[in-house]
């Protein structure tokens, strides 16, 4: 069943020039830079979640750790909802999954970023 709903994903995701869209980067770009339909609205929901946001410092070391990494899309385990929150929470959370309760950790994912990010050296001030 879950091969066939994944089909049906692949089919209606974007597409890239070699395909459906299974890999993809992550960037740096201004919202008002990213190419949607007209009449489109986008939103940025900070508020979502029921979890305490990392201190600064932490969100951007992870943002800059991940940045220009190469990842295989994954809807249901691995996506961008995956990525911001990880970055702002420490923990791959993603109410797009409709069989899982709200802020419940993907671990998978929440482990594939953190293999990504070097460990964070303390500053002078934080020994």
């Amino acid at each position: 069943m879950q091969a066939l709903c994944r089909s049906f994903l692949h089919q209606m995701a974007p597409r890239t020039a070699g395909g459906p869209l299974r890999r993809t980067s992550i960037r740096r770009q201004l919202i008002t830079q990213i190419k949607v339909p007209p009449g489109t609205r986008i939103r940025v929901n900070n508020n979502k979640h029921q979890l305490w946001p990392s201190p600064p410092e932490l969100l951007q070391h992870r943002c800059q750790a991940l940045l220009h990494h190469q990842l295989s899309y994954d809807l249901l385990h691995l996506n961008s909802e995956h990525f911001v929150t990880f970055v702002r929470y420490g923990r791959a959370v993603c109410t797009q999954t409709l069989y899982k309760t709200k802020d419940t950790e993907d671990e998978v994912a929440t482990q594939t970023f953190q293999r990504m990010i070097p460990e964070m050296i303390p500053t002078e001030s934080e020994l």
